[in-house]
């Protein structure tokens, strides 16, 4: 029989990556990205909500992550800033994927995001759209445009993809 703790730390096993890799991908600093981390985990166990599916449960996350990560980028306490090469250094990326990472952190948060939910967390674009409240047109639009803002970047660092 499993206890209410063992599906806590199934769920977080679970959704950890994912919100974490938004949470930085958004805030740009490893310390913020914990501080949403614990949040929007805190905030789902305090009201045990439940879910009718694991996709609903996995949209919530996702959905309160960047809710999390706006209140921290608004808030008034918030006045440090970190350089690029500084995140670099912050998360341990293969060589290669580095630069990739970097150019990433330069694209604004509406070409970032669903770059990060469809590639990296392998979310198909209505799900994308869902999760982020967008309409699907909308969010391949962002997609397209995100993956064409990211091929110039890396092609002005020397680095050709196709």
């Amino acid at each position: 029989m499993t206890t209410p703790q063992d599906d806590r730390d199934r769920i977080v096993e679970r959704y950890a990556d994912m919100v974490w890799r938004i949470a930085l991908s958004r805030t740009r600093r490893e310390e913020a990205a914990e501080d949403v981390f614990q949040e929007v985990f805190l905030r789902l166990f305090q009201k045990e909500r439940t879910f009718n599916e694991e996709e609903h449960r996995k949209a919530w996350l996702i959905r309160t992550t960047l809710i999390c990560c706006k209140s921290y980028l608004t808030a008034s306490f918030r006045n440090a800033t970190l350089s690029l090469e500084e995140v670099g250094d912050c998360v341990a990326l293969p060589e290669e994927k580095s630069a990739l990472f970097e150019a990433m952190l330069r694209l604004p948060a509406k070409y970032r995001i669903p770059l990060q939910l469809y590639y990296i967390e392998g979310m198909d674009a209505d799900e994308c759209a869902s999760a982020l409240g967008l309409r699907p047109g909308t969010f391949r639009v962002r997609l397209s445009r995100g993956r064409k803002a990211l091929k110039e970047l890396l092609k002005g660092e020397g680095i050709y993809v196709e």
